[in-house]
């Protein structure tokens, strides 16, 4: 009696082990940071066409998770990202000594994508309360493109001005993250995160370089690297 009473105590002690050291199955997560463009999104070349002008914005993602096994599990995730307009690269040299002004007013890009894909964990210290976790998103993403004026005026010459309107589109959008989760306890988490999103939008854009407007196409590659904090909740 004495020994299976010492087999059931020892069983329900690993049995509670096991609980503290495993998270919950299911889970979801939420995230922000800094979301910061790269290559030709990066780009300050006004006169590059591929160059997206962009400077550091904001991400935010709501998701869900769920977890086949220790090392292996499914995500599907909303990703909302801002990001502002240099616009300094749009402004020119006015001639010299014309006593000319200039502003530029602009919006901001807007993107907001929905993903689904896997995810990997892999404990990185023994009681498994921090781990290494690498995910790989695909989905689609909404784009709205800035709105951009530009006007001049030179005394004694004369003024103008231009438009490009904001431009909607959808396109195929990826994700490639790397991420460590550290363990509250089995149903609370923080997760440090750095992930490369892109997309390549195409957009219909009407300018105004007068008074008629101008249709034209344009496509622009946006990839951004979004490094954030983030909580998870299992359930």
């Amino acid at each position: 009696m004495k020994k299976l009473l010492l087999s059931v105590l020892l069983l329900s002690s690993s049995i509670t082990t096991f609980a503290q050291n495993n998270f919950k199955k299911s889970s979801a997560f939420i995230e922000l940071g800094p979301s910061i463009p790269t290559g030709d999104f990066a780009s300050k070349v006004a006169s590059d066409e591929k160059a997206g002008l962009a400077t550091t914005g904001f991400y935010f993602d709501l998701g869900y998770q769920y977890q086949f096994s220790k090392n292996v599990g499914a995500i599907a995730m909303f990703n909302w990202r801002i990001n502002g307009i240099d616009k300094q690269a749009l402004n020119y040299s006015l001639p010299t000594g014309s006593g000319g002004s200039m502003s530029v007013t602009t919006t901001t890009w807007r993107m907001a994508s929905i993903l689904g894909g896997l995810n990997q964990s892999f404990p990185l210290i023994k009681n498994e309360k921090l781990s290494i976790e690498f995910r790989e998103l695909a989905g689609v993403q909404f784009s709205s493109s800035p709105e951009i004026n530009v006007s001049y005026n030179i005394p004694g010459v004369g003024s103008s001005s231009g438009k490009q309107e904001s431009s909607n589109a959808t396109s195929f959008s990826y994700l490639l993250g790397l991420g460590f989760k550290y363990k509250l306890s089995n149903s609370l988490g923080l997760r440090l995160n750095a992930d490369y999103h892109s997309s390549n939008p195409k957009f219909t854009v009407i300018t105004y370089p007068a008074d008629a407007p101008v249709e034209h196409k344009s496509e622009q590659k946006i990839s951004t690297i979004n490094v954030g904090v983030g909580l998870v909740i299992g359930f």
